[in-house]
Parts: C-alpha cells; sequence; structure tokens
C-alpha cells in the first residue's frame, strides 16, 4: 500500500449536520489499485504526513486535502503551537 493523500474522516452527529473528522491517510494498493484510508499513528513521520498535501491523485469519491488546508493539518500533527516546529 503506498500513501497518496490525505483527507477527512466523515463523521456525522444526529444533532448536526456532516462534520470533519480526524485526518486519514489514503494508501492505494500498487497490485489492484484498491484505496484505502487509514488512521495517522503515533509513529508516523509528520513531515511524511505533511509531504502528501502535494500529491495530485484524482480519486473519485474522495475529497483530497491540498494546500489550503494546510494550517489544519499542521495543527493535527504537531497541535496548536505547530509554529515552533515549522519554519
Amino acid at each position: 500500500m503506498k500513501p497518496i493523500g490525505l483527507t477527512y474522516k466523515i463523521e456525522t452527529n444526529r444533532y448536526a449536520r456532516v462534520n470533519h473528522g480526524e485526518i486519514m491517510i489514503v494508501h492505494q494498493c500498487q497490485n489492484c489499485k484498491h484505496i484505502s484510508c487509514n488512521r495517522i499513528a503515533g509513529d508516523d513521520n509528520n513531515f511524511s504526513i505533511y509531504c502528501l498535501l502535494d500529491n495530485k491523485f484524482d480519486i473519485s469519491g474522495i475529497t483530497l486535502l491540498n494546500q489550503d488546508d494546510r494550517e489544519e493539518v499542521l495543527i493535527s500533527i504537531y497541535g496548536c503551537n505547530y509554529k515552533k516546529y515549522i519554519k
């Protein structure tokens, strides 16, 4: 499985509309091209996760995150004080 992008886990709340959930890594099987989404693990490389924002894949049914979502991804990876990690 090769990581090809980032997306949101869509969570629903029965009292509200669809909400954005946690950030997920989108993977694609190198053999059959099957797509799956997995949670970010604590031992995943933060810089590698951040670099997935630049991938330009067209996957029907999945909205990939891009540079417009940069700040939210950085907060998810590093927390609210992400600016001390990024220069």
